[in-house]
């Protein structure tokens, strides 16, 4: 892995631990009010806290290598369904806070899978037959 690639992943998982503070904190500061909200949804009210313990949990097994593809699927999910949410019941324009979110984790598997290739290449270097 390049300085510039590690600097990239870093950077990436810094703004995604950051993005996600603020939804988190404000679903844990005032459960009820979004428990309600979960239940015009159609979800359970205690959905709020369900999803804020798999994103906190998420997010710190983005900073454990081992687990950081585990961690991308899991808050890929998560943000897809936030997204999803407030595309159906809006305000359309909340989406796109988690959307922005969803994005920027995408990149992060890429960019993830892409250093991977590319280190399994370098340790393994095949021959071309011709």
């Amino acid at each position: 892995m390049t300085r510039s690639q590690w600097r990239s992943i870093i950077a990436l998982r810094l703004i995604i631990t950051l993005l996600f503070a603020p939804a988190i904190l404000d679903k844990l500061i005032d459960p009820d009010a979004w428990g309600r909200l979960f239940t015009t949804w159609g979800y359970p009210p205690w959905g709020p806290l369900v999803i804020s313990i798999i994103e906190i949990i998420g997010l710190v097994a983005l900073w454990i290598p081992t687990l950081s593809t585990s961690a991308i699927v899991t808050l890929m999910v998560t943000t897809a369904g936030a997204t999803g949410t407030w595309l159906i019941h809006g305000p359309k324009s909340t989406a796109a806070y988690p959307g922005t979110i969803l994005v920027l984790v995408a990149s992060l598997a890429w960019l993830e899978h892409a250093v991977m290739r590319r280190n399994s290449h370098t340790e393994h270097p095949e021959t071309l037959s011709g």
